[in-house]
């Protein structure tokens, strides 16, 4: 946002420049007339003539335009913070560079590990129970973090290897400030790489809206722990 800023402001000082520098002759040729004849051509231009003028209503709606296009990328912003672009449904839908082999089945019901990227640091890892069920493909779970105690409903694709959760913060657990009985969506993606499923979490309420990296690994599977 700062950089698109930036980039309107550049553009409408070097119009500006442009234009006084059209109006006014070159440098150098202002700069050998004498303090007398440059006051004579300062005042001879005082918008009275229809280049002037031009020049003028040219410079406004440079101004003017450059100023709705930042309010309009600055309230694209507002809307869209803590907003996934896609629901957790048509996410799991994408198409991704991650999927492997069939018999590589990442979502395992049992003790899972989570770490979120909030205030220019990260939170975790914490731990919680997630329970998938292969044939709706659906998954719940529950846990508590240093905001609170939640539970997670969510849905995945072992075609796609992705996963979209929702995990609901209960009222009144953890840290009263922070927890506001909010929801949080969480949309991940297997990396092959890292082992472990990448992706992003959202919050938008009344008081907060956000989004940043979130990482998801599994710890230990209910079988394991049998």
């Amino acid at each position: 946002m700062h950089s698109i800023f930036r980039v309107f402001l550049i553009i409408t000082v070097f119009t500006i420049a442009i234009y006084c520098q059209g109006g006014g002759g070159s440098r150098s040729g202002s700069r050998s007339r004498s303090s007398r004849s440059f006051s004579s051509y300062r005042s001879s231009q005082n918008c009275t003539n229809g280049t002037c003028q031009q020049q003028d209503t040219i410079i406004g709606y440079t101004i003017a335009g450059s100023a709705l296009i930042i309010f309009g990328i600055a309230c694209y912003q507002i809307w869209w913070q803590g907003r996934p672009a896609h629901s957790n449904a048509t996410y799991i839908d994408l198409p991704s560079n991650e999927v492997e082999l069939q018999e590589s089945n990442h979502f395992i019901s049992g003790l899972w590990s989570s770490q979120y990227y909030q205030y220019n640091t990260w939170h975790g890892p914490y731990q919680f129970s997630l329970l998938f069920d292969s044939e709706t493909q659906n998954v719940t779970g529950n846990g508590s973090d240093d905001v609170g105690m939640y539970t997670i409903e969510g849905i995945y694709s072992t075609r796609t290897n992705r996963m979209g959760l929702i995990k609901t913060y209960k009222n009144g657990t953890g840290n009263p400030i922070q927890n506001l009985g909010h929801d949080v969506t969480i949309q991940v993606v297997w990396n092959s790489n890292q082992h472990q499923f990448e992706g992003k979490w959202y919050v938008r309420t009344n008081k907060y809206s956000g989004q940043d990296k979130f990482h998801l690994n599994l710890e230990k599977s209910y079988k394991a722990m049998e």
